[in-house]
């Protein structure tokens, strides 16, 4: 049943899946670099610069779930159209370098990256980064995140502590903590461990164990925290995107994240919300939407870049967005 779980209920529930950013490999040719961690460890990054030599804003892409560089995910392209006028950062996560090429990216990961990989080390690298390109002549100190699925509750954390012009959050959910929605997205004969794996979780937050695809360690930074508490720190303008059907991170999740943002009387949110589609906006006949919602938040980033929060200008959360096909 173990193999079972890693092997299936991953893909569905446990590492949040890739979302936006595929397998396969792109043409980009990214600036590729390294810096160090604080425990001498590598991080490895790149950065695409956009062909206009003035000083321009930082677009930093936080992919999903799994092992397979960022530099090599092929939907990452479509992504940064997103912010065609700003350079592209992607942060390669603990363990993980620019020349990998997993076959299976949830399960052909190395031993390093499955003992330190954490979505708060993905904050902290991201933070380390980031600070090294405010020495940089080229940017105009604009910031704009992105994160989808796992890359949302990293970007989540991104929020208070970077104060971005903008973030945006794609099929994440971030209203409720790992521990109230897991076992409404496991099997049955899987929820009876849910509560005894998270308390050893809790009791052994450093433990290298594997449980369910990730660490130990990686389930005790999650277990518990809700993200929209992290983006509530801030005032920075938030699009929080969700589909009904999502069977990964579930709408109610997302639901209760923007009605934290209305209990608060803030007005930093926009949600839109998807009826009928899934976890990668692809609706119940199959046909992915996914490039129709990525024009759309072009549009509410360029806005949003101008004006400021949009929902704030009234007073007012934006209602749900109820998309078209």
């Amino acid at each position: 049943m173990e193999n079972w779980f890693c092997a299936g209920v991953i893909r569905i529930a446990l590492i949040h899946i890739l979302l936006i950013y595929g397998t396969q490999q792109v043409n980009a040719d990214p600036l590729t670099n390294t810096s160090k961690r604080p425990d001498g460890s590598t991080i490895y990054w790149s950065i695409e610069h956009p062909s206009q030599s003035e000083p321009h804003g930082l677009f930093l892409i936080a992919q999903g779930s799994g092992c397979l560089p960022a530099i090599k995910n092929s939907s990452i392209q479509q992504a940064k159209k997103i912010a065609p006028n700003f350079a592209v950062l992607m942060v390669e996560k603990y363990g993980v370098t620019h020349h990998d090429s997993p076959e299976e990216p949830f399960k052909d990961c190395s031993q390093v990256y499955v003992a330190n990989h954490t979505v708060e080390q993905r904050a902290l690298d991201i933070v380390n980064i980031i600070e090294e390109q405010k020495r940089s002549d080229w940017w105009n100190g604009q910031l704009v995140l992105l994160g989808g699925s796992e890359g949302g509750a990293v970007v989540a954390r991104l929020v208070p502590r970077l104060h971005p012009d903008a973030a945006m959050i794609f099929s994440s959910g971030l209203g409720k903590s790992f521990a109230e929605v897991l076992k409404d997205l496991v099997p049955p004969d899987v929820v009876k461990e849910v509560d005894a794996k998270l308390a050893f979780a809790r009791a052994n937050p450093n433990s290298g164990e594997v449980w369910g695809g990730n660490s130990i360690r990686w389930w005790a930074d999650v277990a518990d925290r809700v993200p929209v508490n992290d983006l509530l720190q801030s005032q920075s303008p938030v699009l929080l995107i969700h589909g009904t059907e999502d069977k990964s991170s579930p709408v109610s999740s997302a639901r209760a994240a923007r009605d934290a943002y209305a209990s608060a009387g803030r007005c930093e949110l926009s949600y839109w919300e998807y009826p009928g589609y899934d976890h990668f906006m692809t609706d119940s006949e199959g046909v992915n939407h996914r490039e129709q919602v990525f024009n759309r938040m072009a549009i509410w980033l360029e806005s949003t870049l101008a004006e400021g929060a949009l929902g704030c200008k009234n007073d007012k959360i934006k209602n749900v967005y109820r998309g078209y096909r």
